[in-house]
């Protein structure tokens, strides 16, 4: 850290005087690789990237004073910082930080005596690096990606062909901020034009994050954001969604405002319960959509609507407007909603919606625009619902929310007083939350809320038309801690059911009953109903990211992976063009070295690949491709772990894998009420295994492809043992290879 003085004169030779150029009065600070320097005669700043050699750099357009530096922490780290102050039409004054452990940099404009709004852009750099690629998220539903710069409250993530990438955006002030800028002449962030008036000591922050990699500067991006807010990443048993396979009625679902009208809705329910039962399918929880509650004609921009289904009867419940009434529909549950949920014997996670403008709500609660921004409106609804057996409760329709609500756009405290009430509520009566139709707004201000486990990714019914935007906005979900959703889908569309399994988040389906498939389900979750998955959401990997914003229209592939000991990593490949009959498989872009086992789990294949190595995988007749890359370890084993399983080697599975000289160990996870499990991988020679608590049978082994099974039992005298509420067998196996 340094500051620079400039005088104004210097002596040349006894009596004269003369000018010299002599550094502007400033100051440098610099940490983690970035160093930024502020000009204190004109304003201007600059932000330099050592690894780069990039450069950002704005000004101000004013004088500045009271300029000063300072070396402090905060929770994201010690930092150096220069301040100063500022004059316009307004007073304001500025901060610059650079962290000493993380390559950030926040930005602070603060208005000290308050006044009229929106502060000024800050940073609002007008020369930065050129022919920079670009992504964000647009400002709609579910936030899809685009290779281009909205001017809304979202990341921009600029990048060059070497993955190099920069990252600015809002850090404060989420529903109240915009981006401004086109990332050529102009990369900016600050408030929505009609944000007024400011209190004093309003401040305002932006984040600049620059490194290597895309998906890793996305990652460190995402880490500054949350630990702003100490939101942690939510647990893989957070909630029941994110636990437990369950079944869910919203849009796309075959029981989506709709029912057996000789049964009723609840009847209905129940039977599908009971038909699960009978199959051995663990369900532990169940989604109830719109239709449970009672609603009016009215949408959220006031246009009147028809009956939902006309085939049904009519009423509150069959309605697709505002809410008017947020309790179970008398009609569909004569006898009340907890005496449903105590006879279907599940918890519930409930949708909702925004509140009709017109409705009797109003007249008790103070609402804005369609929302209630009331606290005794959600506590008294959150305690409803916690009452009447409910987990989780799901807000639909953010985005017509935003749009429907002029005041959340301009007034700092509407949207933190619909948003924070909701999770403060739902937190004190022990419920989740799910966003739904979320906009970048929102994905940003849920960082703010340990609760928020779960966000929808893509639109209405899942399916392959929307791959694309669920695993690009699925980057934007991880990042921020919340974990994807891919909504509804058939048990029997394996493209579908592969990705919500490598996805992390909930897996959930709405097929008609007797239309499942026993098979595919449990392919998800063992015998008890936990989901087995990976370490991470699905993502795309940076070469595809980087051959879709060149317009390259590759096949898109991405990646997740598991770590117990051993990292595995998978891999879900497919065109989205007709001219692609194949992809590039290069095991090491998944973080493998050396020789790896590829293991196709759709056709149950495998072969031997070198992970520096670069090959082109043929798409099979489903049109998508999903591998497990296992390594061959010092053990000389690639372990692949359950092979009736998606994510064959996931922790709920396999605790643990421990490999050696010679010898792999690994802790197996077994549902008491699971028998056995089939363990697989490849092997040079024919591996021995035993068990000191379980019972191994004899290892069947393929001499031409390496590739072995093992079934493992928990001894005969084994007794359960709970995990994280679970009754579970930990059964330890050991494989030993002549290498």
């Amino acid at each position: 850290m340094k500051r620079n003085l400039m005088f104004a004169v210097a002596p040349l030779c006894a009596g004269l005087f003369v000018s010299v150029p002599l550094p502007a009065l400033g100051a440098t600070i610099s940490g983690s690789g970035l160093s930024v320097t502020v000009n204190e005669t004109n304003g201007s700043y600059s932000v330099s990237a050592a690894k780069s050699n990039w450069k950002f750099a704005g000004t101000l357009g004013a004088k500045l004073s009271n300029l000063a530096t300072q070396t402090k922490s905060d929770r994201l780290g010690s930092y150096q910082e220069i301040s100063f102050d500022w004059k316009d039409e307004d007073n304001w004054h500025g901060a610059i930080r650079t962290y000493q452990n993380r390559p950030l940099i926040a930005f602070d404009v603060a208005s000290p005596k308050g006044g009229l709004g929106p502060t000024p852009d800050f940073p609002s750099f007008t020369a930065l690096p050129r022919d920079l690629r670009k992504l964000s998220f647009s400002d709609g539903a579910f936030s899809p990606p685009a290779f281009r710069l909205n001017q809304t409250s979202t990341p921009w993530l600029l990048f060059d062909d070497a993955g190099q990438t920069a990252i600015l955006s809002p850090a404060s002030d989420f529903l109240v901020s915009q981006m401004h800028g086109d990332g050529g002449g102009l990369l900016a962030s600050g408030l929505n034009a009609q944000v007024s008036p400011l209190p004093a000591g309003f401040t305002h922050r932006s984040f600049l994050v620059v490194g290597d990699g895309i998906n890793s500067t996305f990652r460190s991006w995402g880490d500054a954001i949350t630990d702003t807010s100490g939101k942690a990443r939510p647990a893989d048993d957070a909630d029941l969604s994110v636990k437990y396979l369950g079944y869910w009625t919203d849009n796309g679902a075959f029981y989506y405002y709709n029912y057996d009208l000789d049964k009723g809705y609840t009847k209905t329910l129940l039977d599908l319960q009971q038909h699960y039962k009978e199959r051995k399918i663990p369900l532990h929880y169940m989604q109830l959509d719109s239709w449970w509650y009672q609603k009016s004609l009215r949408a959220s921009n006031g246009a009147i609507q028809t009956t939902k289904n006309t085939k049904l009867p009519v009423g509150t419940w069959n309605a697709y407007g505002g809410t008017l009434d947020y309790t179970a529909s008398p009609f569909l549950f004569p006898q009340g909603m907890k005496a449903f949920n105590t006879d279907l014997g599940m918890p519930f996670m409930v949708h909702g919606r925004w509140l009709d403008p017109t409705g009797p709500y109003r007249r008790n609660y103070k609402l804005s625009g369609v929302v209630s921004v009331d606290p005794r409106w959600w506590n008294e609804r959150m305690s409803y619902l916690k009452n009447n057996g409910v987990f989780s409760y799901e807000q639909d329709w953010l985005s017509d929310i935003y749009g429907n609500t002029p005041a959340m756009a301009s007034d700092l405290s509407v949207g933190p007083a619909f948003a924070d009430n909701m999770a403060r509520s739902a937190q004190e009566n022990g419920l989740t939350l799910q966003y739904c139709m979320a906009t970048p707004r929102f994905f940003l201000q849920g960082a703010k809320y340990p609760n928020l486990t779960t966000i929808r990714t893509s639109g209405d019914r899942f399916e392959r038309g929307k791959w694309n935007n669920f695993l690009y906005t699925s980057m934007f979900a991880d990042v921020l801690r919340v974990r994807p959703w891919t909504d509804v889908f058939n048990s029997t569309e394996s493209g579908n059911l592969t990705i919500a399994a490598l996805s992390s988040g909930p897996v959930g389906v709405g097929d008609e009953i007797g239309k499942e498939s026993t098979e595919a389900l449990m392919s998800t979750c063992r015998a008890d109903g936990v989901l087995v998955k990976p370490g991470a959401p699905l993502m795309p990997t940076d070469a595809s990211i980087l051959a879709d914003a060149r317009g390259d229209k590759r096949p898109l592939v991405a990646s997740t992976y598991t770590d117990n000991g051993q990292r595995v990593g998978y891999l879900f490949a497919y065109p989205r063009t007709d001219d692609k009959p194949s992809f590039s498989m290069k095991p090491a872009d998944l973080g493998l070295t050396g020789t790896v086992y590829a293991y196709d789990i759709t056709t149950k294949t495998a072969k031997k690949v070198e992970a520096e190595t670069t090959s082109e995988e043929n798409f099979g007749q489903q049109g998508w491709m999903a591998y497990a890359l296992a390594p061959v370890g010092r053990s000389g084993i690639a372990f692949l772990g359950d092979i009736s399983k998606i994510v064959g080697t996931g922790k709920q599975r396999i605790a643990s894998v421990n490999d050696e000289a010679g010898k792999l160990t690994v802790q197996v996870v077994l549902a008491a009420n699971e028998p056995s499990v089939t363990l697989h991988g490849y092997s040079a020679t024919a591996p021995q295994a035993t068990s000191p608590n379980g019972i191994v049978a004899p290892v069947q082994y393929d001499a031409a492809t390496g590739h072995f099974t093992i079934s493992l039992s928990p001894a005969t005298n084994a007794r359960p043992t709970l995990s994280n509420g679970d009754s579970v067998n930990m059964v330890t196996m050991v494989l030993t290879t002549t290498r």
